[in-house]
């Protein structure tokens, strides 16, 4: 199992709010539905500059303890198995080729302001691990950064 780590980051909302959010993926649902043309079309390209238009998403869904969507043609599912109450939130992939696990942790530091961490372990196969293993760096602080932009 490889271990990937967020830096600490910086959420401004109270904790109670953040976990609320993050630990009910329906309402991530809800922010997709609001979307304007404009935002999905700028989301998208956005997604592709980051692939580099090699990677394909589709089918984006969401429950409340559900993630899931349709990646190179083959379904994702991210569930939440672990919530322990303003702290922490623990995801595992389902149906998907490699095991892996991710972590939020949320400490609240004062009435508006949240330091978040992401920890993500994947099951990489050896053989596999020289490609993918490099791509993985960074994957942690991204989702870390990506949190401190949602609206609490």
């Amino acid at each position: 199992m490889s271990r990937y780590e967020s830096q600490v980051k910086t959420i401004y909302a109270a904790q109670a709010n953040v976990y609320a959010r993050l630990s009910d993926l329906s309402q991530l649902q809800t922010m997709k539905d609001r979307l304007t043309p404009e935002q999905k079309s700028m989301i998208k390209e956005k997604f592709d500059e980051v692939s580099k238009g090699k990677v394909t998403i589709s089918d984006i869904a969401f429950t409340e303890d559900t993630a899931s969507c349709t990646l190179q043609g083959m379904p994702v599912c991210v569930k939440i198995i672990d919530r322990e109450p303003i702290k922490t939130i623990k995801f595992a992939a389902d149906k998907s080729p490699v095991a892996a696990t991710l972590w939020i942790q949320l400490i609240g530091t004062a009435p508006y302001e949240t330091k978040v961490k992401v920890t993500l372990d994947v099951d990489i196969p050896f053989f596999l691990k020289p490609m993918v293993g490099s791509k993985l760096d960074g994957v942690a602080d991204q989702i870390a950064e990506a949190l401190t932009r949602i609206p609490y």
